[in-house]
């Protein structure tokens, strides 16, 4: 179940990536290059997109996991 949900995610994120809005995300980073040296502003950037990336993908899995849990049951549980 879960690499299909994988699998699922990986295809939506290629499709939706670049849709995303980040808010004042795109106002922080720009500072944060304005202010360190690239390679370090670079370095913080990759690791913040990372950490995101890896949440929204478990919190989709395990969204996913649930309604297929719910459709499977014919129920909700909370």
């Amino acid at each position: 179940m879960e690499e299909f949900a994988k699998m699922i995610y990986k295809k939506w994120f290629e499709e939706e990536a670049g849709n995303l809005s980040w808010g004042d995300y795109d106002k922080a980073v720009t500072k944060i290059h304005e202010i360190l040296k690239e390679e370090l502003a670079e370095e913080i950037e990759c690791s913040i997109n990372k950490n995101v990336w890896d949440i929204q993908e478990r919190a989709f899995i395990a969204g996913f996991s649930y309604a297929c849990k719910c459709l499977s049951n014919g129920k909700i549980e909370f």
